[in-house]
């Protein structure tokens, strides 16, 4: 007996110096995998150390990628056993006999597969990667969310974990876990600060668009600028603009898209389903998002329509003009499905109410314009009569002149008659003075005649061209 206690006692600095080399590698394990950025390099560290620190065969990380699947993600392994990196292993009876296990912390070391009461197809796809011993160990997170498996293998033979490779296996795991879930914290930390990043500017670019709307000086100039923004705030394939032309069918009257795809603008679009299963639904300001086409329970026909413009996943939109359903505004994701998010059904929302206003705006605009130009044209027309009156008034006048003229000639004419009647000898004098007067007045006359006669035409072709203007003016009323 006292033998024995002396034996054991000479072993206690080794079993000792074993603890404390065991506590400093654990704790080098954890500061390192505190030190990984990034999901890949956590596996990579996990395997590295894990082999290093087991001295085993091979060491994996089996991520889950279904309930009764995984890939191996990261690997460590001895040169002359074959490479597991990329694999697919495939095990029907996992989800009903071990991930509820796993997801609750169990961690199984078999020291040999053939005695393990593991399922056939399972032992055989441990056989072909050369597996004779394994040890499970859960990666688990927050709640006992299941990140994967730190697996290690022997294979030169069976072989029994000692309680220190297992506890080693589990501490790699745990820290593994936590760094997994940190980073999942972190992501959602930065896709949550992204996402208020967005809100902010789109906060801040909404109030631009609605300014660039309300500029917009006619309605296809604002559902032009309405696609445009669209696209730009959403950054999808496509935005169009549907106008409601008749009973179920309508036009793309605005359209941008990416040049890949074929363009849409001006094509009608037939559903006979559209007036009687969704018109009255956006007529009361219905919005859907639509994630995947072809689960969405549209009608065929719809679909196909969809899918023949090469469209996956799209968001809907009603445009209403005082109140009035005139058309659709319609974003299309077409090269990948995509899940729309709430934020951003909410801002294509609003995009729509939008346009919808700054139309109503365009539409008093063009009343408003069409208004002032009926009064100029009303004005040209009152202008162009009170102008072919004034000329009308002119050729009266010299219609008067020529009447004046003619009866100075006629007056003229009768004198020379009644001086040439005289039986009395005329004064030779007398008569060249009278006949000089009578031929200035006549030279006089017959040059006004000239010049009445010269304007004569002017004044009817440009009563002429008053007129006709009038009529032109008169028709576009």
């Amino acid at each position: 007996m006292t033998k024995e206690i002396i034996e054991q006692a000479v072993d206690y600095p080794d079993i000792i110096q074993n603890i404390a080399e065991q506590a400093n590698l654990s704790t080098d394990i954890a500061a390192k995998l505190r030190a990984c950025t990034d999901e890949h390099q956590i596996f990579e560290t996990a395997v590295r150390w894990a082999r290093q620190g087991t001295g085993c065969d091979r060491a994996v990380i089996y991520s889950l990628q279904a309930r009764d699947h995984g890939t191996i993600v990261a690997e460590s392994v001895q040169a002359e056993y074959p490479k597991t990196l990329g694999r697919t292993i495939f095990d029907p009876c996992f989800e009903a006999r071990y991930i509820d296990q796993y997801q609750k912390g169990r961690v199984r070391a078999i020291a040999n597969i053939q005695q393990a009461g593991m399922t056939p197809c399972y032992i055989e796809n441990l056989e072909k990667i050369g597996v004779k011993a394994s040890l499970v160990v859960p990666l688990l997170g927050a709640a006992n969310r299941l990140h994967g498996l730190l697996v290690l293998h022997q294979c030169g033979s069976t072989y029994s974990w000692s309680q220190s490779e297992i506890d080693l296996a589990i501490h790699i795991a745990t820290h593994s876990g936590h760094g997994l879930e940190y980073l999942a914290q972190v992501q959602a930390c930065d896709q949550l600060r992204a996402e208020l990043q967005k809100v902010a500017a789109w906060q801040q670019i909404l109030p631009k668009i609605e300014k660039k709307l309300l500029a917009s000086r006619s309605r296809l100039e604002v559902l032009q600028v309405a696609v445009q923004q669209t696209q730009q705030l959403l950054q999808c394939d496509r935005v169009v603009a549907y106008s409601l032309q008749a009973s179920s069918q309508g036009k793309i009257i605005a359209e941008v898209t990416q040049s890949s795809l074929a363009p849409l603008l001006g094509r009608t679009i037939y559903d006979p389903c559209f007036d009687y299963r969704y018109i009255e639904k956006y007529q009361n300001g219905r919005v859907r998002a639509i994630d995947n086409i072809y689960q969405a329970g549209m009608t065929p026909c719809y679909v196909e329509t969809l899918s023949n413009i090469g469209v996956k996943s799209n968001v809907v939109a009603p445009i209403l003009v005082n109140g009035q359903l005139i058309g659709l505004l319609v974003a299309h994701h077409c090269f990948e499905f995509r899940a729309w998010r709430p934020e951003e059904v909410e801002k294509f929302e609003q995009l729509a109410n939008q346009t919808s206003l700054a139309l109503a705006a365009a539409r008093l605009q063009e009343k408003q314009a069409k208004l002032r130009t009926t009064i100029a044209a009303i004005t040209e027309i009152e202008g162009n009569l009170r102008s072919a009156l004034n000329h009308s008034n002119q050729v009266e006048t010299i219609a008067m002149e020529f009447s004046t003229i003619l009866g100075e000639v006629h007056t003229l004419s009768r004198l020379l008659n009644q001086e040439s009647a005289e039986p009395s000898e005329p004064d030779p004098l007398e008569a060249q003075r009278l006949l000089q007067i009578i031929a200035r007045r006549l030279q006089s006359n017959v040059e006004s005649w000239q010049a009445l006669q010269a304007q004569w035409p002017l004044r009817q072709s440009e009563i002429g061209r008053l007129l006709a203007s009038t009529l032109a003016s008169i028709d576009s009323l």
